[in-house]
């Protein structure tokens, strides 16, 4: 991957672009003339919140674009709107558009961080940030950039090439070197983490069943051991005492069969005769309805009759209506035989109900001497059964108070049985609890890369020896600084000037080694390299020796001629020797309007 062009562009004004070559770039020119912006501006298409530091010729410049192109020959563009914390708008080679956020998120892929560290196959990577702690924290584009868009800020630092100088940053650096190096990041912390959360949560648990035990279940074990002792020899007495009541109330039962022979019998008198007196009472009732039939019809009859009066009378009653005789010979009916059959009938129903009243009698006296005797048998069963229980009543009871004694004490047993178990269930728990704690913490301990290291120590020792870096030998890592030491003295002990060049050496061929791997994108960006470099500038332990060799040559003409498969872009005050520049992709930023370009901003009227 390189980047082709940075292109910055704003309404009705000139856009203000710079193009690069894969191998090596420069822009050269003086202070003033737009480089920094340049490189604020490319940090700022990969995340930055804040936009390039505002400069009098960018006014009403409001978008920046920066044009990628990948290895298989595919290209993309990030643009973003000069805004802080605005989003980021991603078109790839087809022109498909995608907005992402520019804060890098392990839960969401919709980022440009997890969408450019995905193409190195870096995305969702974890740093260890704190050993004795466990923290952990994502692997991002922002940490990414350290390595490869060095400001001129960063490039004299004293501290590692791969921070900001934080002092907590010292495991994050070293966890961030092994990933890049190895592939392998800490992910193993997080279960580390978790098993140690897990000790503090056990801790807890070992208080709260302490407390149980000795809230609910107080006293020692061998109180609890004699009381159970002792419910279990009482269960055994009852139970004793028990089997024998239950023997005698069996024996009084025998012993009584005779009495219950005799309330059965008589118990089946008794229905016998209720049976009875059900049975007439309900003859008793049907003979009473019978009754009240015979005197409708005996009413009915005693009407007829009357009529057959008043039909032989008829010759001497007026018509109520027209006030004329009755004209007896248009009646067909024989009055006397009327009469006769009325009579015969009358004195029949008359002689029914005598005899219906009789039996009624005889019935009532029938309930009357069965209802007597049924309170006879009564009375024989009611003595029958006070006399069964005078002889069984002591025997019934004792059983009786004999079972819920012994009810009682096997609930008893059961609760003590069921207390002390449950005890026990706790006691186990913790033992176990006890046993887990004791166990001896595993911990994370970072894997170690050293032999990783020494590839990347012997590239950095061959680009210094191209440079002609005096004294460069040995070159070795310092894991405690997260640094280079070289000829014995640490990187940020040499002057401003030693420290850039040995700094912009470290990237470079860190980049050379990762990019083996594809874990690195392939350009380096670096920020007045040589700017505060002068022959002279001291070395350690050699102040005031002037340095022999023409190191600004050996960088350039190394920088032209080694990383043509890559892309160094270099923004520098310093001009290149002339036999170099036909090397580089060379841009002079003039400062002058009359001559050349005068830099990043075209010059308005």
């Amino acid at each position: 991957m390189f980047i082709e062009s940075v292109i910055v562009s704003g309404r009705d004004l000139p856009d203000a672009a710079v193009y690069f070559t894969k191998g090596a770039n420069v822009v050269q020119g003086g202070s003033d003339t737009g480089k920094s912006y340049i490189v604020q501006c490319i940090k700022f298409a990969l995340g930055s919140s804040r936009p390039p530091k505002p400069i009098e010729v960018s006014k009403g410049y409001t978008t920046v674009r920066v044009k990628f192109d990948n290895d298989d020959g595919s290209a993309f563009i990030i643009e973003r709107t000069l805004a802080e914390n605005s989003k980021a708008t991603l078109i790839d080679e087809k022109g498909r558009i995608s907005v992402l956020s520019t804060k890098h998120s392990a839960n969401n892929k919709a980022t440009l961080s997890s969408q450019f560290l995905d193409k190195l196959g870096l995305d969702g990577k974890l740093l260890l940030l704190g050993a004795a702690s466990l923290r952990s924290g994502a692997f991002s584009l922002r940490d990414l950039e350290k390595i490869f868009l060095i400001d001129e800020s960063r490039i004299v630092a004293e501290y590692s090439p791969l921070g900001t100088g934080q002092v907590m940053e010292k495991t994050k650096e070293n966890s961030m070197l092994k990933l890049l190096l190895t592939g392998k990041d800490d992910a193993a912390v997080k279960s580390a983490k978790k098993d140690l959360e897990s000790k503090g949560v056990l801790k807890h648990k070992v208080t709260a069943v302490e407390e149980i035990i000795s809230k609910f279940y107080p006293g020692d074990d061998a109180t609890q051991f004699l009381q159970l002792q002792k419910l279990n020899s009482f269960n055994h007495q009852v139970t004793g005492r028990l089997e024998q009541a239950e023997a005698d109330l069996k024996s009084a039962f025998q012993s009584s069969n005779g009495l219950f022979e005799q309330k059965a019998l008589h118990t089946t008198e008794l229905e016998v005769v209720e049976i009875k007196i059900a049975e007439d009472k309900g003859l008793l009732g049907r003979f009473g309805m019978l009754g009240k039939k015979y005197e409708s019809d005996r009413q009915r009859l005693l009407g007829i009759e009357q009529a057959a009066v008043l039909l032989d009378a008829s010759d001497s009653i007026l018509c109520p209506t027209c006030g004329n005789h009755f004209d007896s010979e248009s009646c067909i009916a024989n009055v006397v035989d009327i009469k006769k059959g009325v009579s015969f009938e009358l004195n029949r129903i008359s002689k029914n109900i005598e005899e219906l009243a009789e039996a009624q009698g005889s019935l009532s006296i029938a309930i009357e001497r069965n209802a007597s005797s049924a309170l006879t048998i009564k009375a024989a069963i009611t003595a029958l059964e006070k006399q069964l229980a005078s002889e069984l009543e002591d025997s019934v009871q004792k059983v009786s108070d004999l079972k819920e004694l012994a009810s009682s004490i096997r609930h008893d047993l059961s609760a003590l049985d069921q207390r002390e178990a449950d005890k026990a269930k706790l006691s186990d728990e913790l033992k176990r609890l006890g046993t887990l704690l004791l166990e001896e913490q595993a911990g994370y301990t970072a894997e170690s890369f050293e032999d990783a290291v020494k590839p990347l120590v012997t590239e950095i020792q061959s680009i210094l020896k191209r440079w002609g870096f005096p004294n460069y030998l040995p070159v070795e890592f310092d894991f405690k600084a997260r640094d280079i030491t070289i000829g014995g003295s640490a990187r940020g002990n040499f002057g401003k000037g030693y420290r850039a060049v040995a700094f912009s050496a470290f990237v470079l061929g860190l980049m050379n080694l990762l990019r083996l791997s594809g874990r690195h994108p392939g350009f380096v960006v670096l920020d007045s390299p040589l700017t505060t470099y002068k022959e002279g500038d001291d070395l350690p332990g050699e102040e005031g020796d002037e340095i022999t060799g023409d190191l600004i040559y050996g960088f350039y003409r190394d920088i032209a001629e080694s990383f043509r498969d890559s892309q160094i872009i270099i923004f520098e005050n310093k001009e290149p020797d002339p036999s170099v520049i036909p090397l580089l992709n060379y841009q002079h930023f003039t400062k002058n309007r009359n001559n050349g370009r005068y830099g990043f901003f075209s010059l308005r009227d």
